[in-house]
């Protein structure tokens, strides 16, 4: 199922599956100890929307304009990025938009575990991209190294483009994780989430938002594959509806800074 989390990887003591094994302790923008999933903690919060604020132009750029991302190739970064972030509420949403702008074995694409996993369903290095992003959370070397790669490939314009998907993919994901954190797994004595505040600041913030998708994920299970016309529609939406939240806490982030 597109709504949870499946395939290869290895299942912790609660029957949660993740690619990588849990560290010790929850931080920004990193897996946390509980789930073995990326979560926010405030600063993380702030620094990452920071990020995807500044990107929202480009976000645009990636569904209409000279610089778009075709559908298929759209929806197969999505749906690689979440592979290492592994939001359910993005494998419901990004799964079935993939499987509607036709991207075969998308959910094949959502459960690899590695770069090369992840190119044997869809050989675009977008697909390399995506993945890098996502295990350096859109920073240091190794994302730079993969930048110049797409740069080359499709052009300093579309490879904006590409970067910019990765980044509302990465609010997305961190954002739908580090809501059931809070709402689910707060009993954990493995999770040390300690800015009461904050959690409660997020959920009251964020909560509508993932409620919706995860309604809406319930309705795209029955649609079928569309034009790349309705696609791009879809994402425009997508990203008017986003940044109406990003946009708030962008601004705090770049006052942060």
């Amino acid at each position: 199922s597109f709504l949870g989390v499946g395939g290869r990887r290895s299942a912790d003591s609660q029957g949660r599956f993740s690619c990588f094994p849990p560290p010790s302790a929850p931080f920004s923008s990193t897996p946390a100890a509980g789930s073995g999933k990326k979560t926010w903690d405030m600063q993380g919060c702030l620094q990452d929307h920071k990020e995807v604020f500044l990107s929202l132009p480009a976000i645009l750029g990636a569904y209409v304009g000279t610089h778009a991302v075709a559908p298929k190739l759209n929806e197969s970064i999505m749906v690689t990025v979440n592979s290492a972030n592994e939001c359910p509420y993005c494998e419901g949403l990004h799964g079935q938009l993939a499987r509607m702008a036709g991207v075969e074995d998308a959910q094949k694409l959502q459960n690899a575990c590695s770069v090369a996993e992840a190119r044997k369903l869809v050989d675009e290095p977008a697909v390399t991209y995506a993945r890098v992003f996502a295990e350096n959370n859109g920073r240091g070397d190794e994302e730079k190294a993969a930048y110049s790669g797409i740069v080359q490939h499709y052009g300093q314009g579309q490879a904006r483009s590409i970067r910019a998907l990765c980044w509302f993919l990465q609010w997305g994901s961190i954002g739908g994780n580090t809501l059931n954190e809070i709402l689910f797994e707060q009993g954990s004595k493995k999770v040390n989430r300690t800015n009461k505040v904050f959690d409660v600041c997020y959920v009251i913030y964020y909560g509508p938002l993932f409620g919706v998708i995860f309604v809406m994920n319930q309705g795209l299970r029955f649609m079928p594959r569309v034009p790349e016309a309705v696609s791009a529609g879809i994402g425009v939406m997508l990203t008017f509806v986003g940044g109406s939240f990003i946009v708030p806490v962008g601004l705090v982030g770049m006052l942060a800074a």
